[in-house]
């Protein structure tokens, strides 16, 4: 519901200094759009979502596409209906709703509420990107990387990771970390795949922490910290990473980055075997219970 309240605001904010005047300077359909804030602030969504339909669906009011887009789409104390969401959003996207064109582009690639064109999402993906939506800049740069429905460019798909991770995109982060690091789409840029990494750690990103641990560990971009990097190898693992598990219970063992502890160790080693890591079971096993 945030994100349903914030695109709420939008609308009051649409219709400020309209309310005085409801009788003479508003049409049906704007009565509508006031009508469906006012009852989501109430709580009466099923108001707000038959006046949303009302005053996206016939007056074609691009905020009000986008509450009905969000309700229909998540299901939000109403039925979830794609295909309803689908349209709401293309509507959006049409009126140069960002949020609206992320959501469309986003299910014409995926082929939700209706058929796959992911050569019909370039344009919504495109639009909400330069509207500073990061997920929408993650899933264009995934087109060019893989080269669906556009010829592959990984210059062009890095820089749109790049973008996506400057808007807090934690898979865009993560994805530039990798090409980053690969030189994919550029040249090696160590120091740039170290932050992209950091970045997606601290958003939570396991496997962002997996990489950024291990270029602590090697000095790879950043100047070398083994405790800072046994810290992130813990920090993976806890984010379910199996190779955070198993680099924690190693360090741990061996005394690198730290102090040796073998409790922790074999505590580290376990996780590693509870997702499903032999290896995990087998070191973990090996340290007898103190």
């Amino acid at each position: 519901m945030q994100k349903l309240f914030k695109v709420c605001v939008a609308v009051s904010l649409l219709f400020a200094g309209a309310n005085a005047h409801a009788q003479s300077g508003m049409n049906s359909y704007q009565q509508a759009a006031l009508a469906g804030q006012e009852a989501a602030n109430k709580g009466d969504h099923a108001t707000a979502f038959a006046k949303y339909k009302i005053a996206c669906l016939e007056g074609n009011i691009p905020v009000t596409c986008n509450n009905l887009g969000v309700m229909a789409y998540q299901g939000s104390n109403v039925a979830k209906d794609l295909p309803l969401a689908r349209r709401a959003y293309e509507k959006g996207c049409a009126g140069n709703i960002a949020s609206s064109c992320d959501v469309y582009g986003k299910m014409l690639k995926n082929g939700e509420g209706g058929p796959e064109d992911i050569a019909a999402s370039l344009g919504p993906l495109s639009k909400a990107c330069d509207g500073g939506r990061g997920s929408a800049c993650y899933n264009l740069g995934y087109l060019y990387y893989a080269g669906k429905g556009v010829a592959t460019d990984l210059g062009k798909g890095r820089g749109l990771f790049g973008k996506a991770c400057e808007g807090d995109n934690v898979d865009g982060c993560y994805a530039l970390g990798l090409m980053s690091q690969n030189g994919q789409g550029g040249p090696v840029d160590l120091t740039g795949a170290a932050k992209a990494f950091q970045k997606s750690c601290t958003k939570g990103k396991a496997d962002g922490c997996l990489n950024y641990g291990n270029a602590l560990y090697g000095g790879e971009g950043v100047p070398q910290d083994r405790v800072a990097a046994r810290a992130t190898f813990a920090k993976a693992c806890n984010a379910g990473a199996v190779g955070g598990c198993m680099n924690t219970g190693i360090l741990a063992r061996t005394g690198d980055g730290g102090g040796v502890d073998m409790a922790m160790a074999r505590k580290y080693f376990g996780y590693a075997c509870k997702l499903g890591n032999q290896d995990g079971c087998n070191e973990a096993k090996a340290i007898p219970q103190q």
